[in-house]
């Protein structure tokens, strides 16, 4: 039997997802479409979750980020949420320190410290940053 597929969702894919007029909806929703139909297992973090409901705030209003936010915490919902410790932190920290581009946010290499960490098969982000560090976006991975 085949294991199911670890993917880690950033905000950018949420925000794609939530917003009709993203330039990435579209594609967010077919890949959201396609994972659906395969083995797979939601992750988030607490820090997208709070860098996703600001900017749902921000951009779509305050009653969409409460939506976003009861969806996510829902006991039904079909994302786990990673807790950033100390642990992972430091990985950040260090991760951080690597990156030459000043477009990669701590968030970034938050996401990026437990793909590591956790071995997370793919990173569901429009973000080329993930590329570069050597992980693999979801619209990469063979399912």
């Amino acid at each position: 039997m085949r294991k199911n597929a670890n993917i880690l969702v950033d905000s950018d894919a949420f925000v794609a997802l939530s917003k009709k007029d993203d330039t990435g909806h579209k594609k967010a929703n077919a890949l959201l479409e396609r994972l659906l139909q395969k083995p797979v297992v939601f992750s988030t973090s607490n820090y997208v979750f709070s860098e996703t409901v600001t900017v749902i705030s921000q951009h779509l209003g305050r009653k969409q980020a409460a939506l976003f936010i009861r969806e996510l915490k829902a006991a039904e919902s079909i994302f786990s949420v990673y807790w950033i410790d100390d642990e992972i932190e430091s990985l950040a920290i260090e991760i951080f320190y690597n990156q030459t581009s000043k477009n990669v946010s701590f968030v970034d290499c938050t996401n990026m410290a437990i793909l590591k960490k956790f071995n997370v098969d793919a990173i569901f982000s429009f973000d080329s940053i993930y590329k570069r560090n050597g992980f693999i976006l979801v619209e990469d991975l063979r399912l």
